[in-house]
């Protein structure tokens, strides 16, 4: 449910004039290293009505990009053989 509503802000609540600020919040999600400050990243996005520009789109799909990152890392290991403490689901 929280990534529904971080997509819809992500898509519907920027506007070509607040391309500057997704991209502030964008390249802080990218540079977290853990899910929670990814997440608090996402907060800090504006949020306005109307449809967004073709370049706010894309930043925001980076955005998302780099968010499920952080959650395939922080996702415990399901693998029985896996090697204890290794701490990642991802390859």
């Amino acid at each position: 449910m929280l990534r529904a509503a971080v997509i819809a802000i992500a898509l519907c609540g920027c506007r070509d004039k607040q391309v500057d600020a997704v991209r502030a919040v964008r390249d802080e999600v990218c540079a977290c290293r853990e899910v929670a400050c990814g997440e608090a990243a996402m907060k800090k996005l504006p949020a306005s009505p109307g449809s967004p520009g073709h370049k706010a789109q894309q930043l925001a799909s980076e955005m998302m990009t780099c968010l499920s990152k952080l959650y395939l890392k922080d996702r415990p290991i399901e693998d029985p053989d896996a090697p204890a403490g290794s701490g990642s689901a991802a390859p």
